[in-house]
């Protein structure tokens, strides 16, 4: 499930179609839709009002009352009609954020810095006078309890997705192709909830299926009475399945019947902040910007890398040495591990990591390939019961304790903190779209690390990696060390 959320995440193409679902969804929203509002709502209000009620009691005591009390009442109150209408204002009731909890986080903030702004505006009017020992107390708590108790409700919904309900029921529109490889991606990424139930399909034979549970019920014209066959909530166009007068006259002949019309853009793996959309009379062109690291934004990069590295390093040191003394006192051999990789502009480096295996472990390799549980012709080798790896080299393997001495290379400027994963050169075939990950420093950590670790695919560590490389931020940065943790801590898929 930590691997769906996560690709779901950084699918651009899903967060594309699941936004044009919400703006553009039957006039009729599935009652799921309802109670998933209702819910969030109810328990929004409860926070707000708990929030209400441990501030004034912190800034006042238990023993407060009288006219105080009552004056506090009405503010908390107003408090709580401000904070839902700007929670709402702000996108906080929209179905499309279930599955992405950082555009969900921004926007509670968002909502909560504009209610302190007008709590205060609207005393500083009104002469109202509110201690801020009370504001100081309502309005951070309030926020937090916001974000988890929202954190509990998407992991709720994101379990009722996982079992197929809590889902837009999506007939898609196009060539074979274009049906087949949205239909790859909603599988994938179930946690969108969009289920694509049927097909229309331009060069597809009616009744055969593109996909296990997506037959093709009928042609591209056909479109809009096989939604009702289907029972669809939208209907999605993707590929090059209509042209412009089709798809005008499909959203016609969906007038009246209750359900969304939707185009799913052929983009992928680019994030949101890299398109933009300016209509020219009546089409809507899609701009997309290069992807470029600027020249602050890097410096901050690097700066954040040497940082983050030296302090961890001094405040690591006992373990360090701890795990080196173990290593050299229970197996024969080196206690560092060296291997060539490939860094950024496919140059060489010999990484340092922690010995985890026997000595001779890579002449063994060929007797124990039949074992190896990851596909890409070999590009990536794990075995979950390894016989090569030492009893400590199990433990520090699955505490990522092996990684640590790579915060030397982060220091040196060969490695960053957050990148692609570095190959094995000599395993490694960087060819095609796999060669972009090589723009990039490669790092301790990225998206395929905390979204699967030893179970990630190769084909989806290399789609994680490129959407990094194409759309790197700062705050994207920051997001995926903040989730390592618990990534490592969890010890998801390390083996």
């Amino acid at each position: 499930m930590t691997q769906t959320r996560a690709l779901s995440s950084v699918d651009p193409e899903i967060a594309a179609l699941d936004a044009a679902v919400a703006r553009s969804g039957p006039t009729h929203q599935p009652l799921w839709t309802v109670q998933y509002r209702l819910v969030l709502l109810t328990l929004d209000l409860c926070a707000i009002i708990i929030a209400t009620v441990v501030g004034f009691e912190l800034r006042f005591g238990v023993l407060a009352g009288g006219l105080q009390s009552t004056d506090y009442l009405i503010i908390g109150l107003g408090i709580a009609v401000g904070w839902t209408v700007a929670l709402q204002y702000y996108g906080g009731y929209e179905i499309r954020h279930i599955a992405s909890g950082p555009e969900e986080l921004k926007r509670v903030l968002r909502a909560s810095a504009v209610t302190l702004s007008l709590l205060a505006v609207g005393c500083y009017v009104t002469k109202t006078p509110v201690a801020r020992g009370f504001v100081i107390g309502v309005i951070p708590l309030g926020a937090l309890l916001i974000i988890a108790e929202r954190s509990a409700v998407r992991r709720y919904a994101t379990a009722r997705r996982q079992r197929g309900s809590w889902a837009y029921r999506i007939l898609a529109v196009g060539t074979s192709d274009s049906v087949l490889h949205l239909a790859e991606i909603t599988e994938r990424a179930k946690a969108a909830g969009l289920k694509i139930v049927g097909a229309c399909a331009e060069d597809a034979v009616v009744g055969s299926e593109l996909f296990p549970g997506v037959p093709v019920i009928g042609g591209v014209l056909d479109a809009a009475q096989c939604a009702g066959e289907v029972d669809a909530d939208v209907v999605a166009v993707t590929g090059s399945g209509l042209g412009p007068r089709a798809v005008r006259e499909l959203g016609w002949a969906l007038e009246g019947t209750n359900r969304g019309l939707v185009m799913a853009p052929a983009l992928t793996e680019i994030a949101g902040s890299r398109v933009h959309v300016s209509p020219v009379e009546g089409l809507p062109l899609v701009w997309l910007d290069q992807p470029a690291l600027g020249r602050i934004p890097g410096v901050v990069k690097r700066a954040l890398d040497i940082v983050v590295a030296a302090t961890v390093l001094v405040l690591i040191a006992p373990v360090l040495a701890a795990t080196a003394i173990a290593i050299k006192t229970t197996s024969r051999g080196p206690v560092f591990f060296r291997q060539h990789r490939l860094g950024a502009g496919g140059g060489e480096f010999s990484i340092l990591k922690f010995r985890s295996m026997y000595v001779g472990a890579d002449e063994r390799r060929a007797e124990i390939l039949e074992l190896n549980e990851q596909d890409g012709g070999g590009v990536l080798f794990k075995i979950r019961e390894d016989p090569r790896v030492t009893p400590v080299g199990r433990w520090i393997r699955k505490l990522s304790i092996d990684e640590l001495p790579q915060l030397v290379h982060v220091l040196s400027g060969t490695m960053s903190l957050v990148g692609p994963r570095p190959l094995a050169a000599v395993d490694s075939t960087y060819t095609g779209a796999a060669r972009r990950r090589l723009l990039v420093k490669p790092g301790m950590t990225g998206l395929w690390q905390i979204s699967g670790r030893s179970q990630t695919t190769w084909d989806d560590a290399v789609r994680m990696d490129l959407y990094y490389v194409e759309n790197w931020s700062l705050g994207l940065d920051m997001s995926i060390l903040f989730r390592t943790i618990f990534a490592v801590l969890g010890r998801r898929g390390a083996f």
